[in-house]
């Protein structure tokens, strides 16, 4: 494998050679203190199971997508924790003003986002911080379901009860109940529970995304309701007008592939090998399981890639500062791929990142569409490293912008966005600051559309995920950000000669 290799000398004051300034370009186009929903189906303080079916104080956005044609934003709110009525859901942008706050109907519809009472089978018991029990539907004086009062007086057991550095909730997963049988694409069945992250395919005109088919019902307890699979759904230009979605497929991840660890399937990516629809193959990540799920569309088959180093996280750089106070530690792997151009061979060259850790490393998507090296079966020099990105660099997504030749990084830890141009060698010098503010909080999101804009989030997952504290629905807890791509590296390292000679 002859693609990019650098060696790389780090220092102390390498950090501070790229150059940051506040890009007076980015637009905050959206922003909530709370989560609202159109018109729900059951009034919130009803409930469903043991628990209630809106609690607003559980409620953050997770991830994006866009679809310019339409007009449609998809967002998604993870089921993290109990009360979230909806997992997938959309609004259309021309319906709201820049810096509102829109409300979101569900996506598809609200059938195949609810969420029943037998989905908790087998959930009898649990035990609150103070160790009573309490059975399976809870009165008003009696509601201490595992991370805090879900229901009332939020904030009954104070964070500061809870260690510095916290165990991550897949390290002790309890699964109640087997996982559900196998269903048939058709909208009479098919439901989604949890889902993470969103993609818009503008040229084919889809939204896809991994549903993990788990529902939280503490901090280390989860219901597995029906198998992780992969979902493709049809964008029409008109769908803001009739909001209706197709379902167009369907895919279950085999068992062997998910392991016990399926909450961690995240992110997906999109390997189009022509023109056709049919011809493409999906990336699909397990930050927790420190693996990568390959799915062929035209064959319908998976496979994935296990058990290499560059796969797995690197415990000294797993363990963050959120907020100043607020210490968790997220050991997670590979956690995103972003395709480069094609290397000698005709092929993609596939980058990726751990959750934990400063590193970026390639691999040559030849290899991870042969499916006789799945497993363990491949040259280990088939994976290696490109080079670091410099200390507390820590980051979920990337993005390319084959116009600029630049990718661009949402890093967790530093609370940014930076970039780097792939012309150059891949290290702390070559890394420019795009936008960095006290607003941005862990962005999780981060794309490009087909108009040349740059957007990207800010949330609270870390406080939903890794805390028993609610949500203060007295600030502002999610922003939507965007930027054109030409400006957010106007200024920049990654910037080059030819700037000014593109023309979008």
């Amino acid at each position: 494998m002859q693609y990019l290799l650098f060696s790389v000398t780090l220092s102390t004051f390498s950090i501070f050679i790229a150059r940051s300034y506040p890009n007076n370009s980015v637009e905050e186009v959206f922003k909530w203190k709370r989560v609202e929903f159109e018109s729900l189906p059951k009034s919130e303080n009803s409930w469903v199971g043991p628990f209630k079916y809106f609690i607003p104080e559980n409620n953050d956005i997770m991830g994006m997508a866009y679809h310019p044609i339409s007009g449609l934003m998809i967002v998604t709110i993870a089921r993290l924790r109990p009360g979230v009525p909806i997992t997938v859901a959309a609004f259309c942008v021309s319906d709201f003003k820049t810096g509102s706050s829109p409300k979101f109907w569900p996506f598809p519809n609200y059938k195949t986002n609810e969420i029943r009472p037998s989905d908790f089978y087998g959930f009898h018991y649990y035990d609150d911080y103070e160790g009573r029990k309490h059975g399976k539907n809870p009165n008003k004086n009696q509601n201490h379901l595992g991370f805090y009062d879900w229901n009332q007086n939020y904030y009954h057991h104070s964070h500061h009860k809870i260690p510095a550095y916290q165990k991550p909730l897949y390290q002790t997963p309890l699964f109640t109940t087997p996982a559900a049988p196998n269903h048939k694409p058709s909208s009479e069945k098919v439901r989604i529970i949890s889902v993470y992250s969103v993609n818009v395919d503008e040229k084919c005109n889809r939204a896809y995304f991994v549903d993990t088919g788990l529902l939280p019902t503490s901090t280390n307890y989860s219901i597995p309701v029906q198998k992780p699979a992969l979902y493709f759904y049809n964008i029409s230009p008109d769908c803001c007008e009739n909001r209706k979605f197709d379902l167009i497929r369907r895919a279950e991840i085999p068992d062997r592939l998910v392991s016990k660890i399926p909450f961690g399937l995240l992110y997906v990516t999109l390997d189009f090998q022509s023109e056709d629809c049919e011809d493409i193959f999906l990336y699909c990540t397990n930050f927790f399981g420190s693996y990568l799920v390959v799915y062929d569309y035209r064959k319908n088959e998976f496979w994935s890639f296990t058990d290499h180093p560059t796969l797995e996280p690197v415990v000294s750089e797993s363990y963050m500062i959120y907020e100043k106070s607020f210490n968790y530690q997220l050991l997670g792997g590979i956690i995103n791929i972003v395709l480069g151009y094609k290397d000698e061979y005709g092929d993609k060259v596939a980058y990726y990142v751990d959750a934990a850790g400063t590193g970026q490393y390639a691999v040559s998507a030849k290899v991870l569409k042969d499916k006789t090296k799945s497993g363990t079966q491949y040259n280990i020099n088939d994976f290696q490293i490109m080079g670091y990105r410099g200390c507390d660099s820590q980051t979920a997504r990337m993005v390319v912008d084959y116009t600029f030749s630049v990718v661009f990084y949402a890093e967790l830890q530093s609370n940014r966005i930076t970039c780097w141009n792939m012309k150059k060698p891949l290290n702390p010098d070559n890394i420019g600051i795009v936008f960095e503010s006290e607003n941005l909080k862990y962005p999780l999101q981060i794309f490009i559309d087909s108009r040349g804009y740059l957007w990207f989030n800010s949330g609270r997952i870390p406080i939903i995920y890794f805390s028993t504290q609610p949500l203060n629905l007295n600030i502002i807890n999610d922003r939507f950000y965007r930027v054109r791509v030409r400006d957010a590296i106007h200024g920049t390292v990654c910037e080059d000669d030819n700037y000014y000679k593109y023309d979008i």
